[in-house]
């Protein structure tokens, strides 16, 4: 694998897409043990242990662990603001599915007088090289399933008064496992066998203008009984050009990577079609929101002004409806249950979809997730009952502001003759933007698809 530098936010991701995150996340943490103090740490052992829920693959997981470090920091009295700092690390956790499967993920490593540069004030800077083995993947005989290797360096800088931190990694070797997703990795031990059932459909394979991926379940066939429909639709992440390429993008988030690393019940019995977005060229303006607080509403409040019109750098209502209508027309399925779900950008396209469209519906029930419903519809909601809502955000979101879906379904639950359950909102206060994971995954015990299945069109 070639050499590649990438940033790593701890105070925003994505969700543990792969273990490139997973580990940077846990190398920043070793990174802060020690010198994120005024006070010189000369030597010092200790253990934390965690435990935690994850939707991460699809499916809830239960995580046990514990992380262990051996700190040195030492002075350099020749070199005036320098320190040196090393820590011998060791990680282990337990991941367990429902149904008792299980694997354990392990690291272990020395980041060895590691040199802490004084910038100035209380701004630090570390340079570091880590040796060790950074990921090691066993199943519940013991059997290595999956190892890492190679050298890893990079940059840390930390403000020790005020915590405001960067990271960043160069990766040298093969490392085959930084490329590679976790859940996929683990498909074996704990996922099932969903992939199996999905093709990408690229641009120009069919009859529809755009590229998407077709996930068949196992009861679907051709002819006889019809399947319900449920069309997903892509984040700003997951954009592409529709190739088969492209489309590759479209298994990074959501229901179509769920399905690609086994993490769907293959007894759900929907047809799930995934579009995927294209940005036109030259590309969206998003000038207009630079320092905006929430930048992903402010930009969809720009596109909405602009009718949607290319180049979108979000899923548009004609979008949604042209698919609808293709879906309906090219595949066995009951045009009285189709649902739409999308993450992000794909929730905005819903919400305008529902605006746009509002008079011709063809959608039985939707669930929108961390979009912003408000420039479709503010300030009047009561419009949006002819449709059933579950709307999903993150209170912690700060790309997409989680009023986007607070207000409108607070709105639509004041409303004469909606019943409560066709007017769902749920905020999960420790999740980010992406509050798609445990949507998706059934965190809490919500089943977002049971609920669809419950609704019909007349």
């Amino acid at each position: 694998m070639a050499a590649n530098m990438f940033p790593i936010r701890r105070t925003r991701t994505r969700g543990l897409r792969g273990l490139a995150v997973f580990g940077s996340a846990l190398i920043a943490l070793t990174m802060v043990a020690g010198p994120a103090s005024a006070t010189i740490i000369e030597r010092e052992r200790f253990t934390e242990d965690f435990e935690f829920d994850t939707w991460e693959c699809g499916y809830e997981m239960h995580v046990v662990g514990t992380e262990s470090h051996l700190v040195q920091v030492r002075a350099d009295k020749k070199l005036d603001g320098n320190l040196f700092f090393t820590n011998n690390y060791q990680f282990w956790a337990t991941w367990t599915a429902a149904d008792g499967r299980w694997f354990t993920l392990s690291a272990n490593g020395v980041f060895k007088d590691i040199k802490a540069k004084s910038l100035g004030g209380s701004l630090y800077e570390f340079t570091f090289h880590e040796v060790g083995q950074p990921f090691v993947i066993t199943d519940s005989t013991g059997t290595v399933v999956s190892r890492d290797r190679g050298n890893i360096t990079g940059t840390y800088t930390i403000d020790i008064d005020d915590g405001s931190e960067t990271f960043g990694l160069e990766i040298k070797g093969p490392h085959p496992m930084f490329d590679a997703d976790l859940c996929k990795a683990v498909e074996p031990l704990t996922g099932g066998d969903s992939a199996r059932y999905l093709t990408a459909r690229p641009i120009g394979s069919t009859d529809f203008s755009m590229g998407f991926y077709e996930y068949l379940p196992p009861s679907y066939t051709a002819t006889g009984a019809k399947s319900p429909l449920l069309l997903f639709f892509n984040g700003y992440g997951e954009n592409g050009d529709g190739t088969a390429a492209g489309l590759s993008s479209l298994v990074f988030a959501g229901i179509p990577r769920y399905i690609n690393v086994g993490g769907w019940s293959t007894d759900r019995p929907f047809v799930v079609l995934s579009l995927q977005h294209v940005e036109a060229a030259p590309g969206f303006d998003f000038s207009s929101c630079d320092g905006q607080p929430w930048g992903g509403s402010c930009n969809m409040q720009v596109q909405h002004e602009l009718d949607n019109a290319s180049p979108a750098f979000c899923t548009t209502p004609d979008e949604v409806n042209n698919f609808i209508a293709y879906a309906v027309a090219h595949y066995n399925v009951d045009p009285t249950r189709v649902y739409v779900t999308g993450l992000s950008c794909g929730a905005f396209g819903i919400w305008e979809y529902l605006a746009k469209y509002h008079d011709d519906l063809q959608v039985a029930a939707a669930v929108p997730i961390a979009g912003d419903g408000r420039p479709a519809w503010a300030p009047s909601y009561c419009g949006l009952g002819s449709t059933p809502l579950w709307a999903f955000h993150g209170a912690l979101d700060d790309v997409v502001n989680p009023l986007g879906s607070i207000e409108p379904l607070t709105a639509l639950a004041g409303c004469s003759g909606v019943p409560a359950d066709e007017a769902k909102l749920t905020v999960y206060p420790d999740r980010d933007h992406n509050s798609w994971d445990p949507a998706y995954g059934g965190a809490n015990g919500d089943d977002i698809y049971a609920w669809m299945l419950g609704f019909s069109m007349p």
